[in-house]
């Protein structure tokens, strides 16, 4: 279940890119909270603090963010939104959502599969992950960190949904109930499809031939000319 961890804030009165280049120099990173029917707060956090909290306690944490001069005290918030450069990994902006710890959310849980299925292991077949997180609703404090399915049973061709997923506590997962999660593919399917890229190419690779041959020649003519 989700845990509860502190990360101070700072509320910043200056925008624009000149200062939101200044606050990333200084290794803070933008923020703004909002939600529960109160004003938006535009702030800042340590961006080393909260790659902590995300790389210890995951994406669905609580936390509560402790606002400086300016705030209003202490909030309990989720993540709801992280913007990452577009041609590097680093976080460049986050949305902080209020919630209220009586009130049920719709929160984004991975899913994982455990072992080796039969048709992978005895028949060659593929594993094949369709789904990665699907949604829940439940309290803040039920929030499971991820769910979890054993593959172990599946023979080549078995599909499993996302109504066969199983949480336990008071949660309910939201997302299509038919929407595929894990499949076994046979292995033939995968093999086709590599076929089908060593032929293109070759194709490519011939296509290509007859126009270097054929500038050769008449590089040739030229010369003798």
């Amino acid at each position: 279940m989700a845990d509860n961890v502190v990360l101070k804030a700072d509320v910043r009165d200056a925008v624009g890119k000149q200062a939101v280049k200044h606050l990333r120099q200084q290794g803070r990173l933008p923020a703004v909270v909002y939600g529960e029917n109160l004003a938006p707060i535009v702030c800042s956090v340590s961006l080393k603090d909260l790659e902590l909290i995300i790389h210890d306690q995951g994406r669905n944490a609580l936390v509560s963010l402790e606002m400086g001069e300016g705030g209003n005290g202490q909030d309990t918030t989720i993540i709801k939104e992280i913007q990452h450069h577009p041609l590097k990994a680093e976080m460049q902006h986050v949305d902080f959502q209020r919630i209220s710890m009586t009130e049920k959310i719709t929160v984004e849980v991975a899913v994982e599969a455990v072992g080796i299925p039969v048709g992978v292991r005895t028949e060659g077949g593929i594993l094949e992950h369709m789904l990665y997180e699907v949604d829940v609703e439940c309290l803040p404090s039920d929030i499971p960190d991820k769910i979890v399915f054993d593959v172990y049973g599946m023979n080549i061709g078995d599909t499993i949904h996302v109504s066969d997923l199983v949480v336990d506590g008071n949660v309910d997962i939201v997302t299509e109930g038919d929407r595929s999660v894990f499949v076994v593919a046979p292995p033939t399917v995968a093999k086709a499809a590599e076929d089908g890229e060593e032929e293109e190419a070759l194709g490519d690779e011939e296509a290509q031939e007859p126009e270097v041959i054929e500038r050769g020649k008449r590089d040739e003519d030229e010369v003798e000319e």
